[in-house]
């Protein structure tokens, strides 16, 4: 029930989101705290309580964004913020209003604290102690081929190896921004983690790693308590597959694992780096044109 009070754009930004169930639970939540923390700076700012949604442009957000710098917002989290902001304008066609970041004023990943960081991280000796066997091969799923969790939760067997025994394939409906994408397979271990899954599925009539009768949300909450209660890391284990398909690819470490710097390259090795960095953020489904974040996982291109 909507509580007293509330802006009437609140109501559209809901029905919205349950219209549009793209992303994690986690990353949902975050984009309606955002969203909503927006929509009272409006109405702080004498907006109407009847203001529409459709009318958002460049004039609100110059506004907002005002306001989140006078709060001293540093500008990671600004970025973090407008990215929900932009999901909003692309769901009711004012996408092409919005400033992009630059012109707000919001420096390049590049420039921001923290940016350069190697943030890689590695399954413990024993990654097993302290998980069942389906959330360890959804741990396995993310350390070997660089799945984010729901993706890794959502994983059919049968459907990402029915092109062969070279590749997955990951559905749109798996992915952030409903991307569907192919990942190389490169070692031993992974067609052996493959088997397991195939065989794990099949034995109980199962088309995902959710358990049958489950919700992804429930499951995508218990496996996330379950990693953490055994100590298996994050987002990191994304940042170290990175890394060691740019080994693979390049013949070569990245400059966040120890190798060397872009700028250091004759021709021949740039080339060679650009094509291994192509494929990285190929197989991390960051998108066209995103080039800068797949740079956070293996290191800068200077």
């Amino acid at each position: 029930m909507a509580k007293s009070g509330d802006h009437k754009t609140k109501y559209q930004i809901r029905a919205l989101m349950k219209r549009n169930t793209e992303g994690s639970p986690n990353r949902q939540t975050s984009r309606l705290h955002h969203i909503e923390g927006f929509i009272d700076r409006l109405q702080a700012r004498g907006y109407g309580q009847r203001w529409d949604y459709h009318n958002l442009g460049a004039r609100e957000v110059n506004r907002v964004v005002s306001d989140w710098r006078a709060d001293g917002l540093e500008h990671r989290t600004i970025a973090n913020y407008m990215a929900s902001i932009r999901w909003w304008a692309k769901q009711v066609g004012r996408a092409d209003v919005i400033p992009s970041n630059r012109q707000l004023g919001i420096p390049s990943r590049g420039k921001t604290p923290g940016w350069g960081e190697d943030k890689a991280e590695h399954l413990p000796p024993d990654p097993s102690a302290g998980l069942g066997e389906r959330e360890m091969l959804v741990t396995l799923l993310r350390a070997q081929f660089g799945l984010r969790t729901e993706e890794a939760c959502k994983f059919s067997h049968a459907w990402a190896t029915a092109d062969g025994p070279d590749r997955i394939r990951l559905r749109g409906s798996w992915c952030k921004g409903g991307r569907p994408r192919e990942i190389r397979i490169t070692t031993p271990e992974q067609h052996a983690l493959l088997a397991r899954i195939g065989e794990f599925q099949r034995g109980r009539g199962e088309r995902s790693m959710i358990p049958k009768g489950m919700r992804f949300v429930t499951y995508y909450r218990n496996y996330n308590r379950a990693r953490k209660a055994a100590g298996i890391p994050g987002h990191g284990l994304r940042h170290a597959f990175a890394q060691g398909r740019f080994e693979q690819e390049a013949g070569m470490p990245s400059p966040h694992a120890g190798g060397p710097a872009y700028s250091s390259l004759d021709a021949a090795g740039r080339e060679q780096w650009g094509r291994a960095a192509a494929v990285v953020n190929r197989e991390l489904g960051h998108g066209d044109g995103r080039q800068d974040i797949t740079a956070t996982y293996i290191g800068p291109r200077n």
